[in-house]
C-alpha cells in the first residue's frame, strides 16, 4: 500500500510538473512575437526555441525519476521509428496536397547554406526536439496521465496538446495541426505498446528528417 501511494504522489507530482510546463512554454510563445523584434536576428533565433523547450527541459529534469524508465531502446524500435515517420509525414504531404494543390517543395536559397539554416533545418528538428519533446510528451505527460486516466485517453490528449503546441508555436494551418496530431497519435501508440520512448525519439527524427530533405535546397 504504501508502495502504490508513493507511486501516485509520484506519478501526481509528474503530471503537475507537465501541465505547468506547457502552459508556461504556450504563455511564451504567444507572447513572444511582441517581443522579438527587439533582438538581433541571432539573439531572437536563441529566444525562440528558449521559451518553447526551456520549460519543458526544466520539467524533464525534475521529474526525471518518473519518466526515466521509458527511456529505454531496442534494435525493433528503428524500424517502428522508421514507420512512425514514414507513415505521419505521408499524411502530411496528402494533408497538405488536398489543402493547396500543391506537394512540398524545396526552397530558393541566396547565398548558399549558412551555419543557421542547417541548426534550424537539422539539428534542432532531427537531434534536439525528439531527444526534448518525446521524453516530455510521450513519457512525463502521457505517462502521468495514464495513472490518473485510462491510457487511451491519455494518449488522445497528449496528442492533441501536441499538435496544438505545435501550432501555435509554429503559426495556424490545417495541414500543421492534422500532420502533428497524426505524428502524435502514432508515436503515442507505439509508446503506450512498448513501454519504449525508442520508437517515439526515431519516429519523430525521421518525421522531421523528411520534412528537412524534401525542403531541402538541392
Amino acid at each position: 500500500m504504501v508502495g502504490m501511494t508513493q507511486a501516485s504522489r509520484r506519478s501526481s507530482r509528474a503530471l503537475v510538473l507537465a501541465v505547468v510546463a506547457l502552459a508556461i512554454a504556450v504563455a511564451l510563445a504567444l507572447s513572444f512575437p511582441a517581443w522579438r523584434g527587439q533582438l538581433p536576428y541571432g539573439w531572437s533565433l536563441a529566444a525562440s526555441y528558449l521559451v518553447t523547450w526551456g520549460p519543458l527541459v526544466i520539467a524533464l529534469i525534475a521529474g526525471f525519476a518518473f519518466w526515466w524508465r521509458f527511456l529505454r531502446f531496442r534494435a525493433v524500435d528503428l524500424v517502428v521509428g522508421l514507420g512512425i515517420g514514414l507513415v505521419a509525414r505521408a499524411v502530411g504531404i496528402i494533408a497538405q496536397y488536398a489543402s493547396t494543390g500543391r506537394m512540398p517543395s524545396a526552397g530558393v536559397m541566396l547565398g548558399g547554406i549558412s551555419g543557421t539554416y542547417v541548426f534550424t533545418t537539422v539539428i534542432a528538428p532531427v537531434v534536439l526536439a525528439p531527444l526534448i519533446e518525446e521524453p516530455f510528451f510521450r513519457g512525463l505527460l502521457q505517462g502521468s496521465l495514464s495513472r490518473g486516466i485510462r491510457p487511451w485517453p491519455a494518449l488522445i490528449v497528449t496528442s492533441v496538446a501536441f499538435a496544438l503546441v505545435h501550432t501555435i508555436a509554429d503559426g495556424w494551418s490545417t495541414t500543421l495541426i492534422v500532420t502533428m496530431l497524426a505524428f502524435g497519435l502514432l508515436a503515442g501508440y507505439a509508446v503506450l505498446r512498448t513501454k519504449r520512448l525508442g520508437p517515439a525519439i526515431i519516429g519523430h527524427a525521421v518525421f522531421n528528417g523528411l520534412a528537412a530533405l524534401i525542403t531541402w535546397p538541392w
